[in-house]
C-alpha cells in the first residue's frame, strides 16, 4: 500500500510511505514501513498474526498514515486484540 503527502511551503516536504506485508513462518508475517522522500526511515516487525489478520493490522496502519516514528507504539496498542480475535472476526466488534 502507498500513500503519497505532498509538499506544503512551510510545512513539510513531498514523501510517500510505503506499507508491505510479507507472510513468514506458519502464524506469522513481517510488516515493514518505508518512508521515501524527507526523512527516509524503515521499519519493520515480525508480529504472531495469520497473513489475513496481518492485512488487517497494515490496512488500519496504511488508514491512520502512521509514522515510522509511532509504528511500534501503535502495532504493540493493537496485538493483543487481533491475536485474540476469531479467525476472520473483527478485533474490535461494535
Amino acid at each position: 500500500m502507498i500513500r503519497q503527502f505532498s509538499s506544503i511551503k512551510g510545512y513539510q516536504t513531498a514523501y510517500t510511505l510505503v506499507y508491505s506485508l510479507d507472510a513468514a513462518a506458519e502464524g506469522s508475517c513481517q510488516l515493514t514501513l518505508a518512508r521515501q522522500g524527507a526523512q527516509e526511515q524503515r521499519v519493520s516487525m515480525l508480529v504472531p498474526l495469520d497473513p489475513e489478520k496481518g492485512y488487517r493490522l497494515l490496512q488500519y496502519l496504511y488508514e491512520n498514515a502512521v509514522q515510522p516514528e509511532q509504528w511500534d507504539d501503535v502495532i504493540a496498542d493493537h496485538l493483543p486484540a487481533l491475536a485474540a480475535a476469531p479467525r476472520g472476526g473483527t478485533a474490535r466488534e461494535q
